[in-house]
């Protein structure tokens, strides 16, 4: 996958000419989460012709699959803000078709699957009555340190379950010192709503970086992300003052070994807007990570990252905080390990058996990890 991106981003470099290398690409389950920027970049770049036609069939087909899903959340999406609008309930939509359609240049560009919204804290009550009156249930229950809560509507006609997730921060408590009110303050309205804003350049650009550490880059979707406001936004953006804004917000790591990471896989990055740090290590970050099952929180390969993500944080309260959260996981995590039916067991029962389940899982990782490590050296 990279070899394609690197060629749609760098006109430098070659498209594989291998017809195999394609039909890979379509196995691989990363092509179909990026399927509809692949489609779009390799047409907009003038590329058609140059990728063999299963390949751009394949990826068109899965496009058109992605634009049924993105048709049918617009029609949820603007009810919404308009019912926001009318209960004036500040609200800010995240990702998804918004950000496709300013960044891409197209709301199908950009494959999405639910609905994300920033409310300010002092209205997140309203906002979730308002979300369960359009008949959207709460369906995971986080911790107190979370940062959003997920709701969810059953779309029987389509077989397709949307998912709203209701935001009022971007990072789990005691982790940061983010300020969201410099978020709202520097939104701008968005379409002919007062109450519906849409965040600053900078600001997307800036949480679209914790996004894609958020979720520990594990898709090239949270690359392609970033690049892509790169190249839309290209010198509207300085990283001079997004480091004084990340020092700011206690987010400096994050952001930077994030950015660092980014432009040690596309070098290229360095013509549009040079990254004033050096891009000679991707931490805990490995490609390989890509293909792995990310179901599966304990393994020695998992056990090395999480120490090395120690790193991220940038004081020691934050670090401790991480630690714990690793050694006492919330109930989500605690469930995808022991299983949904052990959560009715007491605390400490619970706690035991996933310490069981953790390091019966490390041990028996440890050949297979000690053989991909083999495989790299040679």
């Amino acid at each position: 996958m990279l070899k394609l991106l690197h060629a749609i981003y760098d006109r430098k470099s070659p498209l594989p000419q291998n017809e195999g290398y394609y039909h890979e690409i379509l196995k691989s389950a990363q092509s179909g989460l990026i399927s509809s920027q692949l489609y779009y970049l390799v047409t907009i770049q003038n590329l058609t012709s140059q990728v063999p036609s299963f390949f751009l069939q394949a990826l068109k087909e899965r496009a058109m699959q992605n634009l049924f899903i993105s048709t049918l959340i617009q029609k949820e999406l603007d009810p919404i803000l308009d019912q926001f609008e009318r209960q004036n309930i500040e609200v800010m939509p995240l990702k998804g078709l918004l950000f496709a359609e300013k960044y891409f240049g197209s709301r199908v560009a950009r494959g999405t699957s639910d609905i994300d919204l920033l409310v300010k804290p002092v209205q997140l009550d309203q906002a979730i009555q308002l979300v369960n009156s359009l008949g959207f249930t709460s369906v995971v229950q986080y911790e107190p340190e979370h940062f959003h809560k997920v709701f969810a509507k059953k779309m029987p006609q389509f077989h397709f379950h949307l998912n709203v997730e209701i935001h009022w921060q971007f990072l789990r408590e005691k982790t940061s010192s983010l300020d969201m009110d410099l978020i709202w303050r520097d939104s701008t309205q968005l379409r002919q709503w007062r109450y519906v804003r849409e965040p600053s350049d900078f600001h997307a650009f800036y949480l679209t970086c914790l996004h894609g550490w958020n979720h520990e880059l594990i898709s090239w979707k949270y690359f392609i992300d970033i690049i892509q406001m790169i190249h839309a936004l290209n010198d509207q953006l300085s990283y001079k003052d997004l480091f004084s804004f990340a020092r700011e917000q206690k987010t400096y790591r994050r952001i930077a070994h994030t950015l660092i990471i980014v432009y040690h896989e596309f070098p290229h990055l360095n013509e549009r807007l040079p990254l004033t740090l050096k891009a000679d290590s991707t931490f805990w970050w490995n490609a390989s990570d890509l293909s792995s099952d990310h179901r599966l929180k304990a393994t020695m390969r998992v056990l090395i990252k999480r120490v090395r993500q120690i790193g991220d944080y940038d004081n020691w309260r934050q670090k401790w905080v991480f630690l714990k959260r690793v050694a006492l996981p919330d109930p989500v995590i605690m469930a995808r390990i022991i299983g949904s039916d052990k959560m009715r067991l007491p605390r400490l029962a619970q706690y035991i058996l996933f310490l069981f389940k953790c390091f019966t899982e490390i041990m028996r990782s440890i050949p297979a990890f000690f053989s991909s490590l083999r495989k790299r050296n040679t």
